[in-house]
């Protein structure tokens, strides 16, 4: 969703949307997504446009210890300035202070929200999802879910040329 700066009024402009996640590149991080929820409030500043706003939705993702499919609710707040190009950002490699942060240059005095939504969602996906705290995984051997039932592997012996260290554990 494109917003022109023209269209935003000096008191500002709420809008509410219900996009449906259909961003490319992404699609393997979670098994399904339901349509994301947001609100945004966009003001004009000296120094661009600031929006803010705040988002839900629904990832279902696979655990990472026992790949079983697990739903977890996705919600934050966030604010960020617009503004445009300049010589401090078009340089290679630049330290950004605190500050700018929370910066995005404006491409054509439009404002990309379906870019903010995509990039708030993916950073409140957990890096490593469990199903529970305690998730015991699957078995490294047979593959047996060690939530559900136990396996009969043996425990392996380890490797023989590293017995004389295990006096150090």
């Amino acid at each position: 969703m494109l917003v022109e700066r023209s269209q935003i009024p000096p008191e500002g402009l709420d809008l509410e949307v219900c996009e449906e996640p259909c961003w490319e590149g992404v699609e393997e991080l979670w098994l399904s997504l339901t349509p994301v929820e947001a609100s945004f409030h966009l003001e004009r500043e000296v120094n661009g446009i600031l929006a803010s706003g705040t988002f839900s939705t629904t990832a279902v993702v696979l655990c990472s210890r026992c790949s079983e499919p697990i739903s977890i609710p996705l919600s934050d707040s966030f604010t960020i300035l617009y503004t445009e190009a300049s010589e401090a950002f078009r340089a290679e490699e630049v330290e950004l202070s605190a500050a700018e942060m929370d910066v995005d240059i404006m491409q054509d005095d439009r404002l990309d929200l379906t870019k903010l939504l995509r990039e708030n969602v993916l950073l409140n996906l957990p890096l490593q999802p469990l199903c529970r705290a305690d998730c015991r995984g699957l078995c490294p051997h047979c593959g047996i879910n060690l939530n559900e039932s136990s396996c009969r592997c043996g425990v392996q012996a380890g490797d023989p040329r590293l017995l004389p260290l295990q006096h150090l554990l």
